[in-house]
């Protein structure tokens, strides 16, 4: 479907439009923001946000162009009034320092810079690096682009490492280094954010460039993701094509090559610092293409590169091998090095894995050849599901299956989530709270939040561009599933609050430990626990969204009948589905209040799952196999894994015990920094 003829997933949001102010605020979809360390929203950005909405909603998509002065110029002042007013009460909260303007903010106006991207952290050193580095290799126009790195009382060399990439950046993207010494992710990020708003009205001051307050957009990125190169461009074209969208979400998954750290029988993967270490003693071998992006991967196919003897070899897609020396370290084994024309670095390895220094994006690359080499043991089955499976069936059923992006209306968690300034300005970011928990998680959720109480929409990014995190959630997860702890991203029966705001501690310092005790679960554990529990994240996900799509009207409807009900279940069991499901609860959720729709949505999708869950699981088997197909790996390389899927159990069908997070948090489990949320140590470890 052309992009610009989707119906958008706005209908309960814009209902909001006509709700009184000071009972939005009263609401529950803001029942965090009061228990947050954070000035009050003003009705008045309520009243004025909505306004904002309604004239342009009033304007028709044909006539949304910023740069129609006479159409614009009530919304550009009432954006104006938001920002200011946001501006002044951060001021009377924080005091001036938290809403000063970066020394650069003319220049950077003169430059026309319009993307600005913050990335928050705490000791994320093996993480970081492939973070800046991915976002500063995008297929995007580098010169609108302001990195700001926030600090939060780093002690692990991660400052240190943002200074060696501002050191050697030699793109045209500006980076800005900020330190918040108050503990919190969402302090930092509010950091960030709030100069990066005062940043972009002093530019607007500067020139009289106004529009940008609606054409400039703000993102917030934890310090251990990393990002497709096309997703700046995908989240500037969604924006660009849909003005009455204020908000996208890129497309979400973890990092497949660190999934594959938990295959027991998986070879050590060499890391890029250390081959960085060893690759000087000969000159590196020059080829023709870019090895700039995850794009090398398919330009140098996995069954044309070879290792062996004295000489390496990548052959392209035109059948041209590129022949190398095969260098030796002790630390390192065997290894050849090639250079692209911009100076870019892979490093190919005897596994045929091509290691792009400039893209540390995962990809499918890795995870294809351990299945072609046979690193992936027959007793890891489904830890190969959980940690692997998982990730290809949510990516591929929209991009390989068919399934309808536009029938999501995502989250905003923290993997660059990007806003319009003005609607950022609406009610910033937080740091949210919790009665018995020092640190909670949900900062990243709250200020989405607030634009759907608002009244705003906001898209899900394509599968196309996804971002990848790493894999530190789905161990805790997994943990979870098994010591019967079901929080934080454990609890699957729980609903979205609950599930953004549960125990969260920073383990990057504990993740290496955790991934050896994973690696030695026995693969009956992820089998009967971890992955029937981790599948329905997925599948509640799809089916509630599509649900609540389902009920804003008849083209909707056959929207979610043709291109999402269809793929997944038999054409009877797709009327039985709408007859007996979909339909009669179409009445009582379009009358919920917005907050409680999720929650009815989920009930009617649990209900799907469980009376069809046999056609899912083969949905699911389907899935895989397309994508395998579609990648050229032969069926003896992955049909062992299909084999005993539609045996699976469905969890949905039992209720897993509830453990109050307060209760973890204060077990004997963890040394932890209660005043940073960090955990330092495994007891017995």
């Amino acid at each position: 479907m052309s992009t610009s003829r989707i119906r958008l997933h706005s209908r309960w949001t814009r209902q909001q439009w006509n709700e009184d102010p000071e009972l939005t605020l009263a609401g529950p979809l803001l029942s965090l923001h009061r228990t947050s360390d954070v000035n009050d929203i003003e009705p008045g950005q309520i009243r004025d946000a909505r306004a904002v909405l309604r004239a342009r909603a009033g304007l028709g998509t044909a006539r949304l162009t910023p740069e129609d002065a006479a159409a614009w110029r009530d919304i550009r002042a009432t954006q104006q009034r938001i920002v200011e007013r946001f501006l002044a009460e951060r001021a009377r909260y924080y005091g001036h320092d938290q809403v000063l303007p970066f020394p650069d903010a003319r220049a950077m106006a003169d430059e026309n810079r319009d993307t600005f991207v913050i990335i928050k952290f705490m000791d994320e050193a093996p993480h970081l690096e492939a973070t800046l580095d991915s976002l500063l290799n995008q297929d995007y126009d580098l010169s609108r682009l302001v990195l700001i790195t926030a600090d939060n009382n780093s002690t692990d060399g991660s400052t240190e490492i943002v200074d060696e990439v501002a050191r050697r950046n030699d793109t045209a993207a500006r980076i800005v280094r900020l330190a918040q010494p108050v503990p919190g992710a969402g302090h930092t990020a509010r950091l960030g954010v709030d100069r990066a708003v005062a940043t972009v009205l002093e530019m607007c001051r500067a020139d009289g460039r106004w529009e940008r307050l609606q054409t400039a957009t703000i993102a917030v990125s934890d310090g251990d993701t990393v990002y497709h190169p096309g997703v700046l461009d995908e989240i500037r074209g969604k924006l660009d094509t849909h003005p009455d969208v204020d908000g996208v979400m890129p497309f979400l998954t973890y990092k497949l090559t660190a999934g594959l750290r938990l295959l027991h029988t998986g070879p050590e993967q060499v890391t890029l610092p250390r081959l960085r270490e060893v690759q000087h003693r000969q000159p590196p071998t020059r080829v023709p293409h870019s090895l700039a992006t995850v794009a090398a991967h398919a330009t140098f196919p996995r069954d044309g590169r070879r290792l062996q003897g004295a000489t390496a070899g990548l052959t392209d897609r035109d059948g041209v091998v590129h022949e190398a020396p095969v260098q030796h370290d002790e630390a390192v084994g065997r290894f050849a090095v090639y250079q692209d024309p911009a100076g870019r670095v892979a490093y190919l390895l005897p596994d045929r894995t091509l290691l792009l220094a400039a893209a540390p994006v995962s990809g499918t690359d890795a995870a294809l050849l351990a299945l072609e080499n046979g690193t992936v043991g027959h007793d890891e089955t489904w830890k190969w599901h959980t940690a692997i499976g998982h990730d290809i069936f949510l990516r591929w059923a929209f991009l390989g299956m068919g399934l309808p992006e536009e029938v999501v209306f995502p989250d905003t968690s923290d993997a660059l989530k990007t806003f319009r300034v003005w609607a950022f300005a609406i009610g910033g970011q937080h740091q949210l709270t919790r009665p018995g928990l020092k640190i909670a998680t949900g900062s990243d959720y709250q200020s989405g939040r607030v634009l759907q109480a608002a009244g705003c929409t906001v898209m899900l990014g394509s599968a196309h561009a996804p971002a990848e995190t790493e894999i530190d959630r789905l161990i805790k997860m997994v943990r979870n599933f098994v010591d019967e702890k079901a929080v934080f991203y454990g609890n699957t029966r729980s609903e979205m609050l609950e599930r953004a705001t549960g125990l969260y501690v920073h383990m990057t310092r504990i993740q290496p430990q955790l991934e050896a005790e994973l690696r030695d679960y026995e693969d009956w554990v992820f089998r009967d626990v971890a992955f029937p529990e981790r599948l329905i994240f997925p599948l509640r996900w799809m089916f509630q969204n599509a649900v609540r799509y389902y009920c804003h009207g008849p083209a909707e409807a056959e929207l979610v009948r043709r291109r999402f009900l269809t793929p997944i279940l038999s054409p009877d069991d797709v009327e039985a589905v709408c007859r007996d499901l979909i339909d009669p609860a179409r009445e009582a959720l379009a009358e919920a209040p917005l907050h409680e729709k999720q929650h009815r949505a989920e009930a009617v999708a649990e209900a799907v799952i469980v009376a069809y869950y046999p056609r899912i699981l083969a949905f699911y088997g389907e899935t895989i196999r397309s994508f395998m197909r579609a990648h050229e790996v032969e069926p003896a390389a992955y049909e062992w894994l299909l084999a005993e899927v539609p045996a699976l159990r469905n969890a949905l069908r039992e209720n897993p015990p509830q453990v109050d997070p307060t209760a973890v948090w204060s077990s004997a489990d963890y040394d932890i920094d209660d005043a940073r949320g960090q955990v330092t140590s495994v007891k017995g470890a």
